[in-house]
């Protein structure tokens, strides 16, 4: 039966404490894809998200952090719709036996209501911990994203910036990137970026990588055939371009972002 993870400071704030400690060698999660059944662009059926589901376990993925497009186009999936759908995933979970947990989280495109959606649980950081994943648009930045990650930040968040390897401007210009990683930024890098699978996003993600931009590895899986789970595959090249050292961190940031605990990240470089 699957499990739902509680996190440590959200039970401390209830007056309890209720800590899971995972084993790293047992343990791998993802923190970024769209699973969830008829909500945005990701699954459609019952089908396809029992793909998905073993395609994961197959990766050896055992939790999963549901992340929905949330204030993107017209996709609006608040917290109360995501934890209601989340239940869907959850009986097929339990129906088939399958070995794997999914927690709850959005994917937040940037916009200037989060701190207070946030403070109202319209909004919801991931599985209730301090980390936010935060998308920005694929174009051009909005002239008050840097204002909305301070506010973020300040409000005690830690956000995390999806794919920002994919995102024109700032692949353009990392500057930008290492300007919110030193405010306090945390950044995530698609796993089909790092396989090449995206193509000419591949070393620009490595470059991200390599100059300490880039703290955590998500599958930002949709399909199982089109767009699907690939942290096995990500963490090995990382393994190989770059060693042991750099795979084993940003895999295990992943569980920090899981247990709520602080990342220690090195110090960002600039591209140049």
């Amino acid at each position: 039966m699957a499990r739902r993870f509680v996190n440590p400071f959200q039970n401390a704030m209830m007056g309890m404490y209720h800590i899971i400690i995972l084993e790293m060698n047992d343990v791998m999660i993802d923190i970024h894809n769209h699973l969830l059944m008829n909500v945005d662009d990701g699954p459609q059926s019952e089908d396809e998200v029992l793909n998905l589901l073993h395609q994961a376990i197959d990766q050896g993925i055992t939790h999963i952090m549901v992340t929905p497009h949330h204030y993107a186009g017209h996709y609006m999936t608040p917290k109360s719709t995501v934890i209601e759908k989340l239940q869907e995933i959850d009986k097929l979970i339990e129906d088939n036996n399958l070995s794997v947990n999914v927690h709850h989280g959005q994917e937040i495109r940037i916009n200037e209501h989060i701190v207070k959606d946030l403070r109202r649980g319209f909004d919801t950081s991931l599985n209730d911990s301090r980390y936010v994943l935060v998308e920005m648009p694929f174009d051009a930045l909005p002239p008050f994203y840097e204002t909305v990650i301070d506010e973020i930040i300040e409000a005690g968040y830690t956000p995390v910036i999806a794919h920002p390897e994919r995102c024109a401007e700032i692949a353009s210009n990392p500057e930008l990137l290492y300007q919110l990683v030193n405010k306090g930024a945390l950044a995530q890098v698609t796993a089909a970026s790092v396989s090449g699978d995206f193509g000419e996003f591949q070393e620009t993600a490595f470059k991200m990588i390599e100059s300490n931009l880039i703290h955590v590895v998500a599958s930002d899986a949709h399909h199982a055939e089109v767009r699907p789970f690939m942290l096995r595959e990500a963490f090995k090249i990382i393994d190989e371009k770059l060693g042991e050292d750099y795979a084993e961190t940003l895999r295990d940031n992943a569980q920090k972002i899981f247990e709520d605990v602080p990342i220690t990240t090195r110090q960002p470089e600039r591209i140049k």
